[in-house]
């Protein structure tokens, strides 16, 4: 039996919550129910959870400032939050678990199970640490999880180049003159990609605008990398970059 703690400022969510985890998540056992980051902190010292669900939003003390109080992180975390696109995407480039509300039981049933295998196996809590230096940093400074065999590799932003399609994979260009082929779409990585420094340039590639250092007109417009790499730049949407880059148009 997995023992867990509810921290939610709202009574309602913790009451709903409360019962699909007891519907649909027979190995989770509520041990407390907090209303407050204040309350949870005390009733982790108490009951020494394996599993806390963690509201984001909540007055006075959010989710992420009442893990940053405690001493250390000795239990898996849900996050638990009404949609926050940018709350999602520091969830998502950071590999945390998160349930938006109103929760589907169907997410509920596979967080728990993912959080089971982490107790079970006595894995260590490298992804909550990479969100809580996240949300500290500014874009260049934050590390994006990239999955491979063994798990994830916490990579600095600013140390991707580039990035390319390779069917339904992509291909990651690092410093270093290193590269990772990761099991997700150019599409999936581009929304965990920061905006302001990545722009796709072909439907097929992803740059770091910090890594460009020349623009060439030739045969249709070509960006040229800080590695001396040259890579195209398609007709749709070359105006796009041309802006961002502070040029005129063609």
């Amino acid at each position: 039996m997995i023992n867990a703690i509810i921290i939610d400022d709202e009574q309602h969510c913790i009451d709903a919550l409360a019962a699909d985890i007891s519907k649909h998540c027979g190995n989770v056992q509520i041990v407390d129910k907090c209303s407050s980051a204040k309350e949870g902190i005390l009733a982790i010292k108490r009951n020494k959870p394996q599993l806390i669900f963690l509201d984001v939003e909540m007055p006075w003390m959010n989710g992420f400032e009442m893990l940053e109080m405690l001493d250390h992180i000795d239990f898996c975390i849900i996050f638990t939050t009404a949609y926050d696109k940018f709350a999602a995407k520091a969830f998502r480039i950071s590999a945390v678990d998160y349930l938006l509300k109103p929760v589907d039981a169907g997410d509920l049933k596979a967080a728990v199970q993912k959080a089971e295998e982490k107790i079970l196996s006595s894995a260590g809590n490298v992804n909550i640490q990479n969100l809580l230096h996240n949300i500290r940093q500014p874009s260049q400074q934050q590390k994006i999880a990239l999955p491979n065999r063994e798990g994830y590799e916490f990579t600095q932003v600013n140390s991707i180049l580039y990035c390319t399609a390779e069917g339904a994979y992509t291909k990651v260009y690092l410093t270093e003159k290193r590269s990772l082929l990761i099991s997700r779409t150019l599409g999936d990585i581009e929304e965990m990609l920061p905006p302001e420094i990545f722009i796709r340039i072909h439907h097929s590639t992803i740059v770091n605008l910090n890594a460009v250092t020349h623009y060439l007109r030739t045969d249709g417009g070509y960006v040229v990398m800080n590695t001396n790499e040259k890579l195209m730049v398609s007709k749709a949407r070359k105006d796009v970059l041309l802006q961002r880059l502070g040029l005129k148009k063609d």
